[in-house]
C-alpha cells in the first residue's frame, strides 16, 4: 500500500501525471472546469492516496498562483480532466482572477518591503561604526554567539585590528563589533 500524498506540491505532481491534458508544472496553466473537484473524486474513487481536504488544499494553491491566475481569459474554455473544453470564461471571472492576482502581488510587494526593511534594521551600519571608533576604545566584538571585550589597536579600511584581556591580537570586520 501506498502512503498517502500529504503535499500540495506532491498532489499536483501526482494529478499533472494522471490528467495531463488539464493540469500542467511547466508553462502557461489551463483554467480548470468550475467543479473540477467532484470530477476528480469521481475518477479517483477508490484510490488512498489522496484526502478530499488535502485535495482541496492543493487544487485551492494551484488555481490562485499567478501562473494559473493570468490564464483566465474572457472568451478562453476551461477544460475538464481529459482536457477537453467546457464552460468559456465569462468577463467577471476574468476580471475577478485580475483582481487576484493584483492583491496577491501588492502583498508580495509588501512582504518584499517589510524583508528589506527588517534587513536594513538588523544589519549593522559598517561606515557609522568606524568613524566613531577611535584607537584605544573599548568595545565588544562579537564572536560566534559570544560577545568579547576588546581594545581598539588600528583601524584599516576594510578591518578593525583589535586586542584582548589575555594579550592575544586579532583582526575583526567593522560590521562584528557592537559600539555601545
Amino acid at each position: 500500500m501506498q502512503s498517502q500524498l500529504t503535499n500540495s506540491k506532491e498532489i499536483i505532481v501526482y494529478l499533472a501525471q494522471q490528467f495531463p491534458n488539464c493540469f500542467t508544472l511547466d508553462g502557461e496553466a489551463k483554467p480548470l472546469k468550475i467543479g473540477i473537484f467532484q470530477d476528480i473524486l469521481l475518477h479517483l474513487e477508490n484510490n488512498d492516496l489522496l484526502s478530499k481536504t488535502k485535495l482541496r488544499v492543493a487544487l485551492r494553491a494551484y488555481t490562485i498562483s499567478w501562473r494559473y491566475l493570468y490564464s483566465i481569459k474572457e472568451g478562453l474554455y476551461r477544460v475538464d480532466l481529459d482536457g477537453n473544453p467546457t464552460d468559456v470564461i465569462t468577463k467577471e471571472q476574468m476580471e475577478h482572477a485580475q483582481q487576484l492576482l493584483k492583491d496577491s502581488k501588492q502583498k508580495a510587494k509588501e512582504r518584499f518591503k517589510q524583508r528589506e526593511k527588517e534587513k536594513t534594521k538588523n544589519s549593522r551600519s559598517p561606515l557609522k561604526k568606524v568613524k566613531a571608533l577611535q584607537l584605544g576604545d573599548f568595545v565588544k566584538v562579537q564572536l560566534g554567539n559570544k560577545l568579547l571585550k576588546v581594545q581598539i589597536i588600528n583601524i584599516e579600511k576594510e578591518h578593525i585590528k583589535v586586542k584582548v584581556g589575555s594579550g592575544m591580537e586579532l583582526m575583526v570586520k567593522p560590521e562584528h563589533i557592537i559600539n555601545r
